[in-house]
């Protein structure tokens, strides 16, 4: 794809999971006082952890919930996950077979 850089040394690469919500949007939970989940980066977690980070230590500090940039908010399961790898199974053998087989 990028042939003038065929040759360069990859450095540092990510590899893992990305932390998608229903909605889209990252969300802070506080299930405890003082404990903080921060999910929903949506692949853009450098720059959006960087700025989150600050507001969530800020918070630490003054208990303002007021001042996070998005709202506290209770901790919802997701609808059938339960069958999560039944149908993410289906779903990745349809697509397989749109691409144009499954080997």
């Amino acid at each position: 794809m990028f042939p003038a850089a065929a040759q360069a040394p990859i450095a540092y690469r990510w590899c893992g999971r990305v932390a998608l919500t229903r909605d889209f949007l990252p969300h802070l939970h506080e299930p405890a006082p003082g404990l903080l989940i921060d999910v929903g980066c949506m692949g853009r977690g450098v720059g959006l952890q960087t700025a989150m980070g600050r507001a969530i230590a800020a918070y630490l500090t003054s208990a303002r919930a007021d001042d996070l940039p998005v709202p506290l908010t209770g901790i919802r399961g997701i609808p059938l996950h339960q069958f999560r790898r039944l149908y993410l199974s289906a779903i990745i053998a349809w697509y397989r077979l749109r691409d144009g087989g499954l080997a």
